[in-house]
């Protein structure tokens, strides 16, 4: 993929052209089904049997470490599940990787997810997490943070290529499992097979339900030793084979990690390597947690979208739908929807852009002023963008139940020893305290929102001219962005212009800071071995920050980040370093 700015991404993928045969999901543009009646079963005897993978799975939890699954042809989720519930019944990490260039759309996913999940629960989380329709990588945490899965939707070649450039950690088990090879031959080429074995180590598994002689042979190339799997009555044979040659080594991963700061930022960061087997320390100079810019009561976990097809607009996207899935696991988060209306930064032009940008992807769909008043209890002057799962963080409270594990500790009125290692500095501005921080180009920024009661107030978050959100405590409107701090009362002014003629009662302001780099867009990755960044979140907060800890978490377990590589570039703290060497430094960055 170009990483060019100027890069149009596809917005929205293709979904699958699916059909039903007696009860079986049939894909009409393949003329094949997606397994057989006996579903679980199917897998059980072609996929999970031959790879052997409830001994690694034992091996796995015995030992504490992740058991990583990868598979060509994701389908109706079906091998997952049968795989999830075997990693869950061993207390065995499991991360699924699976690749569909024509995913199962939501709605058919709905249904076959019910009709599932009372034999594999899985289901009930995967219906709910089910990623949007955009193409590139998708990861979902289930199971309290026991299984990751991240999912590419689109040409298989381009994720495994991908993969060999940043997976760092072996696969123990692949399963092939695309349509038959007379029908889809994209799907068992020799170069992609090849790039399969890439990913493997000695002793990797490799199962698929053909028996097709070109198939074996490739792989036997490859490095796989084969033989053939006896499955009558239902089928004559399949194959299986286990991976002979060194390949990649497995790395050890970190038993502890030090995260400074202990904001949003730093608690998601703590929480996904703690779920991950590793310890955490979190060290924070203030008194309490979440005493910066995530002490404020309310904040809206809410996408800016684009519609101009950019990298940009896809980081956007990704982050957002990334996000929302992983912050709705905790209490702290209320998936409400969100209404977005007009305002300074969306016009009626942009905001049809955006819609036509990205309908049939789940995220958001538009809505006319009358549907916007009915959805919302609040009036709009014209169309608006309707996102159905975003809704409303207590920040306060999330940054609790994220940093409430029993592999967490946290240390206040410290700050994080400088020289530990491995370390996240996941702290605002202070990040460039550190030394090896001291190039990054960030500013902080000061905001405010204020908190009134109404009687008429919005049934859900409203963005527009600002914002509002009802909580328990009261409508939170906000929110300032100011360069320079501004008096108080101006600021409460500005929050409650749009209450003009609504009648109201003001309570309360919170004044915080937030930090931003000079391109206005998050800084996320490694400064040097050992020391990994995640600062400049902005007012998208919500939105960039837990994408940002999956990221991190990524690079310290060993395992590719859920992005693309255009997309990874785009948020790399390196970036400051080439336009460095051009135009020199700004906002106070040094070497």
């Amino acid at each position: 993929m170009d990483s060019g700015p100027g890069t149009a991404h596809r917005a929205v993928i293709e979904t699958a052209d699916l059909s039903w045969r007696d009860g079986v999901p049939f894909s009409r543009e393949f003329g094949d089904i997606y397994h057989s009646a006996d579903g679980a079963g199917e897998t059980q005897r072609v996929f999970i049997e031959p790879s052997n993978l409830a001994e690694m799975a034992g091996t796995a939890a015995a030992a504490g470490t992740t058991l990583r699954v990868g598979e060509l042809g994701f389908g109706t989720g079906l091998n997952f599940a049968v795989a999830a519930a075997l990693a869950l019944r061993h207390d065995c990490r499991l991360h699924y990787v699976g690749f569909d260039a024509h995913p199962v759309d939501p709605k058919n996913f709905r249904t076959i997810a019910a009709n599932r999940r009372a034999h594999l629960s899985i289901y009930g989380q995967l219906e709910r997490l089910y990623p949007p329709m955009l193409p590139g990588w998708h990861r979902r945490v289930l199971a309290e943070g026991r299984i990751w899965l991240s999912l590419y939707w689109g040409d298989a070649a381009s994720g495994l290529r991908d993969l060999v450039g940043r997976q760092r950690q072996p696969f123990d088990a692949w399963f092939l499992d695309g349509f038959a090879p007379a029908r889809n031959p994209e799907m068992w080429r020799d170069d992609l097979l090849r790039l399969v074995a890439r990913l493997a180590a000695r002793g990797t598994a490799v199962a698929t339900f053909t028996a097709a002689g070109h198939v074996r042979r490739c792989l036997e190339a490859a490095g796989f030793q084969m033989r053939r799997v006896d499955q009558r009555p239902r089928k004559r044979e399949s194959l299986a084979g286990v991976y002979t040659r060194e390949g990649l080594k497995r790395e050890p991963e970190p038993r502890s990690v030090t995260v400074a700061g202990a904001g949003i930022a730093g608690a998601g960061i703590a929480r996904h390597l703690a779920e991950r087997g590793i310890t955490v320390s979190v060290y924070d100079p203030a008194p309490a947690i979440a005493s910066g810019a995530s002490g404020i009561p309310a904040m809206l976990l809410h996408p800016r979208l684009l519609g101009d097809r950019s990298r940009d607009a896809a980081w956007r996207a990704h982050a957002y739908a990334y996000s929302q899935a992983w912050a709705s696991r905790f209490p702290g988060f209320i998936e409400s929807g969100v209404v977005q209306g007009r305002g300074p930064n969306l016009d009626r032009d942009k905001l049809q852009r955006i819609a036509d940008a990205h309908a049939g992807s789940g995220l958001v769909r538009r809505l006319t002023r009358d549907e916007a008043a009915a959805v919302s209890g609040w009036d709009f002057d014209g169309n608006a963008l309707y996102f159905p799962r975003a809704g409303i963080v207590e920040p306060p409270l999330l940054v609790r139940s994220l940093l409430d594990h029993p592999r967490i500790s946290v240390r206040l009125g410290l700050g994080a020893p400088s020289g530990a290692r491995p370390m996240v500095l996941a702290c605002a501005g202070a990040a460039r305290s550190y030394a090896p921080a001291r190039f990054l180009e960030i500013v902080d920024v000061h905001g405010q929102v204020d908190i009134v009661t109404m009687e008429a107030r919005p049934h859900l978050a409203v963005v527009g001219d600002g914002y509002l959100a009802p909580t328990g405590q009261g409508v939170v409107a906000g929110a300032t962005f100011e360069h320079r701090a501004w008096p108080a009362h101006k600021a409460t002014a500005h929050n409650l212009r749009t209450l003009e003629g609504r009648r109201h009662r003001w309570i309360a302001r919170v004044r915080s800071t937030r930090t931003i780099a000079s391109d206005r867009t998050p800084i996320i990755g490694e400064l040097e071995p050992g020391l990994l960044v995640t600062t400049a979140h902005g007012s998208m907060g919500m939105v960039s920050a837990p994408m940002a800890a999956a990221i991190v978490a990524s690079r310290l377990t060993g395992d590719f980040a859920p992005l693309e590589p255009a997309l990874e570039t785009l948020i790399e703290p390196g970036r400051f370093r080439q336009r460095q060497a051009r135009r020199g430094y700004r906002l106070g960055a040094a070497e």
